[in-house]
């Protein structure tokens, strides 16, 4: 009976998220998934019933809540260091069994009126540099949004990795900056993949925090 209870539940979840289209922030910074039919609901289950009633139109539908479009004001911040990229490198695994991982931290943060993002790259494996190369001026991260949207952050410099063989990791510390219409499109909308690329190659990586910017980026707006 236990098992066919799980079942249900993971069959009801799988179903939903096929039916959801794209996730938004309204205009009161609550999370929403938007459904084809014209319905809506609110990405945290926490939020109260009350907060979801709202009057259906003609056709018995519920009309997509009002998405913010206001310009962004950028304040003086710093956002706690977050893990957004973790996951195995297809060009390790060919050799690693193990020590295959790619981790990315990020940063955000604003400053005079600028917001720059810090990518801490971590990379299981000693020679980083004859897997990858290193991180050159208009490398960049590709991240594809939810709704088929994707969006580029590019460096603007060139950064060569930190090699610990006698540990068995290299890193790379790099920072690239971020428009204020990059920030506008990354507030609304979760992030499904990122992909790499690197001097040598390009990689996609699993994303462990598909929300960040959502959550990040009113911490650094008026």
């Amino acid at each position: 009976m236990r098992k066919i209870i799980i079942f249900c539940f993971l069959a009801f979840g799988i179903s939903m998220l096929s039916q959801a289209q794209e996730t938004a922030l309204t205009s009161k910074g609550k999370v929403v998934i938007l459904y084809d039919n014209g319905t809506w609901k609110y990405a945290d289950l926490s939020v109260s019933d009350e907060n979801q009633q709202i009057e259906t139109s003609t056709q018995g539908s519920i009309p997509k809540p009002t998405i913010s479009d206001k310009p962004l004001v950028l304040k003086e911040a710093e956002i706690e260091k977050t893990t957004f990229i973790e996951g195995p490198s297809p060009k390790l695994e060919k050799y690693f069994k193990d020590k295959n991982i790619v981790r990315c931290d990020f940063i955000l943060s604003s400053k005079d009126g600028k917001a720059s993002l810090k990518t801490e790259w971590k990379i299981m494996n000693g020679e980083a540099y004859s897997y990858f190369g290193f991180i050159k001026k208009d490398s960049k991260i590709s991240l594809e949004l939810l709704g088929g949207q994707s969006i580029d952050l590019i460096y603007t410099e060139e950064f060569e990795p930190k090699e610990f063989s006698q540990y068995g990791f290299s890193t790379y510390s790099a920072q690239l900056d971020l428009t204020n219409e990059q920030l506008t499109l990354l507030q609304n909308k979760i992030v499904l993949k990122a992909t790499m690329n690197w001097s040598r190659r390009a990689e996609e990586y699993p994303v462990v925090a598909p929300s960040y910017f959502l959550k990040a980026i009113p911490q650094i707006t008026e």
